[in-house]
């Protein structure tokens, strides 16, 4: 068997689910997906042309039905782990677009979820535009087009995932088993929290950050009211107490810091660093070449050539 073969079987073996079937679409259609989705103009050629049907690509299009039937299957909270590996690179454009194209059409279902929870068509095109997002990291990484952020689009096809002006916030229920710790004075092991997310477009003033938190707790009262959310929280790099050595105490991220009550174990990431600051896919690049023209850069830069490494720091706030 070829890797093709191994890797549509894998899809393949997934459960089925009584869920809609995928419609083709036209190219019309599909463009106006593809703004929506945010999908730079410069992807839409790749995209277009690879664009599985029942008939030209029919294994494609097999695995783009089991792929959808997966995404959708019912869950009260649902699940935002899949088994999707990347396609193989004999599929060369096809396959690297081939979760695009599952989103792409997956779009309808999204937007019938979105329309059964009410949600404002607004907050429904800013959550979807993240992966256009990732498709434009996705070049500057490979300088080619492509997307490889699949597991990560779940959370907003499913909805989980919803982006309130400068921050997504993400439903989920704290648990030991995940976090590896829960907070002495706010989330325990079973609350539900949302989880904080920052998307890498633009500053996080802190005047945009509390307008997101503002926007939280009602938004989510509203739309998923037995769930009672009363607590963020937040993994990432950007927590790494380390950041406040080398940044001013103006700063967006060490002002950003200060929300979070902290707790957890603090795991090395340097990987997530250099992927977010400098643009660098998992495991690659020179450190002696990285650029450092900003003081964020220059601190990534120096703390790694000095033997140190970051650290994904965790914590928790209480919703306003």
């Amino acid at each position: 068997m070829s890797e093709t073969d191994d890797w549509l079987a894998a899809l393949l073996k997934q459960p089925g689910a009584d869920v809609a079937d995928l419609e083709p679409v036209t190219t019309a259609e599909a463009t106006r997906r593809l703004a929506l989705l945010g999908v730079p103009d410069a992807d839409h050629t790749g995209v277009l042309a690879t664009l599985p049907s029942p008939n030209r690509t029919p294994d494609l299009w097999e695995a783009l039905l089991r792929c959808h039937q997966v995404l959708y299957a019912a869950d009260p909270i649902p699940s935002r782990k899949v088994d999707w590996p990347n396609a193989p690179a004999e599929l060369g454009e096809a396959g690297r677009y081939f979760y695009v194209h599952l989103f792409l059409l997956a779009l309808p279902s999204l937007l019938a979820l979105h329309s059964r929870l009410n949600i404002p068509f607004d907050v429904t095109a800013a959550t979807v535009q993240d992966l256009g997002a990732k498709v434009v990291s996705y070049r500057k990484y490979y300088d080619t087009g492509g997307f490889d952020r699949q597991g990560w689009l779940v959370r907003h096809f499913r909805g989980t995932l919803f982006r309130l002006g400068r921050l997504q916030f993400d439903r989920a229920v704290l648990t030991i088993d995940e976090y590896q710790a829960e907070s002495d004075d706010g989330p325990k092991d079973g609350t539900p929290v949302l989880e904080v997310h920052i998307p890498g477009d633009g500053p996080m003033t802190p005047e945009a950050c509390d307008e997101s938190f503002r926007r939280a707790r009602p938004f989510f009262t509203a739309h998923f009211p037995d769930e009672g959310y009363e607590y963020g929280t937040c993994r990432s790099w950007l927590l790494d107490p380390q950041l406040a050595r080398f940044l001013p105490e103006s700063s967006n991220i060490v002002r950003f810091q200060r929300r979070w009550s902290p707790f957890g174990p603090t795991p090395d990431c340097d990987s997530d660093v250099l992927e977010f600051v400098h643009h660098l896919p998992p495991g690659t690049g020179d450190i002696a070449t990285l650029p450092q023209d900003t003081t964020l850069q220059r601190a990534i830069v120096s703390h790694l050539q000095s033997g140190g490494h970051w650290r994904q720091g965790c914590g928790w706030l209480a919703l306003p």
